[in-house]
């Protein structure tokens, strides 16, 4: 995912990395390596530092018997001397944290380089003393919803009318909303990023310190991705937040969520440069995944007789319900379960503010960008787009 996109990853405190040495000692083999291969530089001994935890949905099992290099005495070429202290407890934890072998981490790391572009794109800015105001929605929308974009997706979906309403029937999340997906995250695969994946995660790993946790696991999900690929792991390029494809795809939601079209299940990895089958169906599946429900609405703008007592509503879900009595409904008749939960929104458009109910669709789409402009302009493109197919 822009994403781009950002899965949080959240976990147990951070463990020292002594315990993880002590906890595997009875799993590890002392290897000794040829400095040819990785250079190494005398320095100090240094008091181990933490190691990110494992993620959700990151394998925890015991490892085999297996060589592991925790060394002091590693040193990394493209990176600077500050970060070296922590490039060597991120290697030990790749290999035991994530279960990555040595003769994939080590090489990887050597190989890559520190990208001060990608952190300097991801780092957010510093506070201000005037608060800035915040960003209208319409503003955002109209970046994307422009006639040239429209017509991209109309070319797009004529070149590709045939998959589109294939995948479409076999997983019922609308094309649309696909469209809309690739229309802002690659202008429909015009525009991937050229930044070398690796090299965008641990720099931002080592960069930012409030996301070195979820950056890392980006990283060993990588160099995990590009040995499925059966790929040099320095040939995976993206945005500089590390998102891959006409889609965007972090490491680990192309592990997770890639589907090679129409193969059975386990035969390889999709590719999702490419292959708009493998795109379309993987986007799908992403948002199967995050809760879409085939055949819902995503949005409607409400009417509300009480605007004072909706803004009580604008935090959080809600049944469907609650909404109702409070006398907020959507201009167009939409059937729902009143268990449903939904949100309320109130958009900025370019006629002044207006109200939105957010169904669990919308929600889905978050999944990919927790922002609410984002969705909701995925959401506005898709209805300009079926406007103009007719």
């Amino acid at each position: 995912m822009s994403n781009v996109k950002q899965r949080v990853i959240s976990g147990p405190i951070l463990l020292g990395c002594t315990l993880l040495l002590s906890a595997c000692a009875n799993q590890v083999s002392p290897v000794a390596h040829n400095s040819q291969v990785y250079p190494q530089q005398t320095t100090p001994a240094i008091a181990p530092q933490p190691v990110p935890p494992v993620p959700a949905g990151a394998s925890a099992q015991p490892a085999p018997t297996r060589q592991v290099d925790c060394s002091q005495n590693l040193f990394f070429p493209g990176f600077p001397q500050k970060y070296q202290v922590q490039l060597r407890n991120f290697a030990c934890a790749l290999q035991i944290k994530y279960q990555l072998p040595e003769q994939w981490v080590l090489p990887a790391l050597y190989n890559a380089r520190f990208n001060q572009r990608a952190l300097a794109l991801m780092t957010p800015p510093p506070p201000s003393a005037t608060p800035s105001q915040p960003y209208p929605w319409w503003r955002y929308r109209d970046r994307f919803v422009r006639t040239d974009r429209l017509q991209r997706g109309v070319n797009f979906w004529q070149a590709h009318q045939n998959i589109i309403a294939q995948v479409s029937r076999r997983y019922g999340v609308s094309p649309e909303i696909l469209m809309g997906i690739l229309n802002i995250e690659t202008g429909f695969g015009t525009f991937q990023g050229n930044f070398p994946v690796l090299d965008a995660n641990l720099s931002l790993a080592l960069g930012l310190p409030a996301r070195s946790s979820f950056f890392l696991y980006q990283t060993a999900e990588t160099i995990r991705l590009a040995h499925q690929l059966g790929q040099p792991v320095s040939s995976l390029r993206g945005s500089e937040a590390g998102a891959m494809g006409m889609s965007q795809f972090l490491a680990s939601s192309y592990l997770k969520y890639g589907t090679v079209w129409n193969d059975p299940p386990g035969e390889g990895l999709p590719d999702l440069w490419r292959s708009v089958p493998d795109v379309l169906a993987s986007t799908s599946k992403f948002f199967l995944g995050h809760g879409w429900q085939p055949g819902r609405p995503v949005l409607r703008e409400a009417t509300v007789l009480n605007p004072a007592q909706a803004t009580a509503f604008l935090h959080g879900r809600y049944p469907l319900r609650e909404i109702e009595r409070a006398g907020i409904r959507p201009n167009i008749a939409t059937p729902m379960p009143a268990s449903t939960q939904v949100g309320l929104l109130q958009l900025a458009t370019e006629r002044g503010p207006h109200f939105f109910i957010a169904y669990p669709n919308f929600y889905a789409i978050m999944g990919y960008n927790p922002s609410i402009n984002y969705s909701a302009t995925v959401w506005a493109y898709a209805q300009a787009l079926r406007a103009r197919l007719g």
